[in-house]
């Protein structure tokens, strides 16, 4: 059975050069991208959406903080830590406003521009994530708390999906929490390395190595053409 192409985020507000959160050389990717959508065997196509009330916690605005600023944010429900009896916390980052739920940032326009429009004869979805004001979301089956979770998870299972393979923005964010939790999901999940772009590029070899200690096989656009050309 064909895999699932996963593809992340690849919306107005991340993309250069007039997104609010644009990733460096990130529309760079979406031509290669929208010929996977078209040139391959997929058994599903899913894109995945920012989809942020405009108050949204991730906001660095939100907490009248420069963007980037590292934060302690608590638990959304809050819950203790079991170990110390203390409130549960964590540092994230915050971020510049982005992908407000319906504005032009949180399109997927350079996406449907390109073939996604045109998919009739496979499923396809489009999965939102981060549309509840309190928590972050980096990975497109759950929140950063695993509290809440996406549909994502069973629209891959109610389609008998066992293979991933995941492309997007942002390569050391969204890719990188998305397809870790892919593989403890139990889905044999590739990511195709040149489809996909950093926010900290300098990182990417630690980011690399997160990857392949969470299960996660990295490739390259030309392994996979190579691949779908003998399968």
């Amino acid at each position: 059975m064909p895999p699932a192409l996963i593809i992340i985020d690849i919306q107005e507000d991340f993309l250069p050069p007039d997104g609010a959160l644009a990733v460096s050389d990130g529309r760079s990717v979406v031509s290669s991208i929208n010929e996977l959508v078209s040139n391959y065997q997929w058994s599903v196509v899913v894109a995945t959406q920012d989809w942020h009330p405009k108050d949204h916690t991730s906001f660095s605005s939100h907490h009248n903080v420069p963007p980037f600023t590292e934060i302690e944010f608590s638990h959304p429900l809050g819950e203790l830590d079991k170990t110390t009896g203390n409130a549960y916390i964590r540092t994230q980052t915050t971020w510049p406003d982005h992908c407000v739920q319906d504005t032009h940032g949180s399109d997927l326009e350079a996406l449907f521009a390109g073939h996604f429009n045109l998919i009739t004869d496979i499923p396809k979805a489009i999965i939102k994530k981060g549309y509840l004001t309190d928590r972050e979301y980096y990975s497109c089956f759950q929140d950063v708390w695993g509290i809440h979770h996406t549909e994502l998870g069973q629209f891959l299972k109610a389609n008998d999906i066992t293979d991933v393979v995941m492309v997007g923005l942002a390569y050391d964010f969204c890719v990188l929490n998305s397809a870790i939790d892919s593989s403890k999901l139990g889905f044999n999940t590739s990511v195709v390395r040149d489809c996909c772009r950093s926010v900290y590029p300098n990182n990417d070899s630690d980011t690399d190595a997160l990857y392949k200690e969470g299960g996660v096989r990295l490739i390259t656009l030309s392994e996979l053409t190579n691949h779908s050309k003998h399968s």
